[in-house]
C-alpha cells in the first residue's frame, strides 16, 4: 500500500472530526439533544489518533519503511488501527467512555505497539536521514509512554475516583506526551527531513542541543500540568526549567533553519515556504505560552478559564501540526493542495482562535460580553473553516509518485 493513501485516509478523518467540531459549536445555539461530552470525546480521540497520528505515520512510513508497505503484516496493522478508530468515532458519541469505546481504544493501542515492533525491525534509510530518524524515533518512544495513561485510567478511577487529582494528572499525562512529545518531535524530525532529503549534513552539535533541550522540555514540562493542584514549589521550578528549555529549543531550531533558509526557499514553493515560516513562529508562540503556563498565576488562570485551554490546544493541533502536515503533504506530492480551501481553513482558524482567546480575556478581566454573539460568531466561522477542511480532504486528488 502507498503512504500517500494512508495520508489521504487521515485526511478523511480530518473531515470527520471537523463535522464533530461543527456539531459541538452548534450545541450552545440549537437544542440538538446530544451529550456534549460524549461528542467531545469522539472529536478529541479521532483528532489525535485518526488525523494527526495517521498523518505522521504516513510520512514516517514513506521515509523509513518505503519498501516494506506491501507486506501482509503491515497491511494488517494499518487496517486494524483504522477499524478501531472508526469504532471510536461512532461509539464515543453513543455511549461515551464505556465498554465499546474503551475496547476500540485498547485495540488501537495494541495496533500501535505492533507498528512500533514492525518499524524498528524493518526501518531503513536511517543513515541517510540521521537527524530525522533521531527525532522520529524519540517521538515514537514518547507515543509509547503516552499510551500508559489509558491503561491506568480505569484503576485510578476505581481507586481514587474521577474527582481526585490523580485522574486529571493521568489525563494531562496522555495529552502532554502526545502533543508535546510524539507529535512535536515528529514535526521537528520531518522539518529536518526537508533539508536532509537534499543531502544537507546538519551540524551535529546543534542537532544534539536541539534534541537535549526538547527532551528536557517534554519531561520537565509535564509538571506544568500539575500546578493547578499546587503540589509544591519544586514542581514550579521543574516546570519553569521545562518551559525555558522549549524556548531554547526553538532558538536552536531557528538557527539551524536560518543557516539553510535560502536553500530551503529554492526547494519548496513560495506558498509552502511562507507557511513553514508561519508554522515556525507558531511553535515560538506555543513555547512562550508553555513557559507562561509554568508560572503559578498563569497555571491557575488557564485551569480556571476553559477558553484558554481550548484556544491553546487548537493553536497547536490546527495552527502548528495540521498546517505543517498539509504543507508537507503538498511538498511530497501526497496531495494537490487547493489554495482557496486552505485559505478558508486557515482564516477560519485565525478568526475562531481570536474569538476564543478574546472571550477568555473578557472572563479574565470580568468584562461583560454577549454569549449569544460569541456562540453565533464561533459557529459561523467554524462552518467557514469546516468547508475549507472538506475542500482539502474530500475533494482532493492524489498525484504521481515522487522520489525522496
Amino acid at each position: 500500500m502507498k503512504a500517500k493513501m494512508q495520508f489521504r485516509i487521515a485526511l478523511y478523518f480530518l473531515a470527520a472530526i471537523a463535522l464533530l467540531g461543527l456539531i459541538l459549536r452548534m450545541v450552545p445555539i440549537f437544542p440538538l439533544g446530544i451529550n456534549f461530552h460524549n461528542f467531545l470525546h469522539a472529536h478529541s480521540h479521532v483528532a489525535f489518533l485518526g488525523w494527526l497520528h495517521g498523518a505522521f505515520i504516513s510520512f514516517i512510513s514513506y521515509i523509513f519503511l518505503r519498501d516494506k508497505l506491501d507486506t501482509k503484516f503491515f497491511k494488517f496493522i494499518y487496517w486494524f488501527t483504522i477499524i478501531n478508530i472508526m469504532g471510536m468515532y461512532f461509539s464515543f458519541p453513543i455511549q461515551g467512555y464505556k465498554f465499546f469505546s474503551i475496547l476500540f481504544l485498547s485495540l488501537f493501542l495494541i495496533g500501535t505497539y505492533l507498528f512500533l515492533y514492525y518499524f524498528f525491525k524493518h526501518k531503513s534509510a536511517t543513515e541517510q536521514f540521521p537527524a530525522t530518524y533521531r527525532f522520529v524515533k524519540a517521538g515514537l518512544c514518547l507515543q509509547f509512554l503516552s499510551s500508559i495513561s489509558p491503561w491506568t485510567l480505569g484503576p485510578i478511577i476505581k481507586i481514587f475516583g474521577k474527582q481526585s487529582p490523580y485522574y486529571k494528572y493521568d489525563i494531562f499525562y496522555y495529552l502532554h506526551f502526545q502533543y508535546n512529545g510524539w507529535f512535536l518531535f515528529a514535526t521537528i524530525g520531518l522539518t529536518l527531513f526537508l533539508l536532509e532529503r537534499r543531502h544537507i549534513t546538519l551540524p551535529a552539535s546543534k542537532v544534539n542541543w536541539l534534541y537535549t533541550l526538547m527532551l528536557t522540555a517534554v519531561f520537565l514540562g509535564y509538571f506544568s500540568n500539575m500546578l493547578w493542584s499546587k503540589p509544591g514549589f519544586i514542581f514550579n521550578v521543574l516546570a519553569l526549567i521545562g518551559g525555558a528549555a522549549e524556548i531554547g529549543a526553538f532558538f536552536v531550531l531557528l538557527k539551524i533553519l536560518y543557516r539553510y533558509h535560502r536553500y530551503l526557499q529554492h526547494t519548496v514553493s513560495n506558498f509552502s515556504y511562507r507557511f513553514l515560516q508561519i508554522v515556525l513562529y507558531t511553535f515560538m508562540l506555543k513555547a512562550v505560552l508553555q513557559f507562561m503556563g509554568s508560572i503559578q498565576y498563569y497555571a491557575d488562570l488557564s485551569y480556571q478559564i476553559r477558553d484558554f485551554i481550548i484556544g491553546y490546544l487548537h493553536l497547536i493541533m490546527l495552527g502548528l501540526f495540521t498546517v505543517f502536515l498539509l504543507i508537507l503533504g503538498s511538498e511530497l506530492q501526497f496531495i494537490k493542495l487547493r489554495r482557496k480551501a486552505f485559505y478558508m481553513f486557515y482564516s477560519g482558524f485565525i478568526l475562531t482562535e481570536t474569538l476564543i482567546f478574546l472571550r477568555g480575556t473578557f472572563t479574565w478581566f470580568k468584562i461583560n460580553y454577549s454569549s449569544e454573539f460569541f456562540n453565533w460568531s464561533l459557529f459561523i466561522f467554524t462552518l467557514w473553516m469546516v468547508i475549507g477542511i472538506w475542500g482539502l480532504s474530500l475533494f482532493n486528488t492524489q498525484t504521481d509518485d515522487k522520489e525522496i
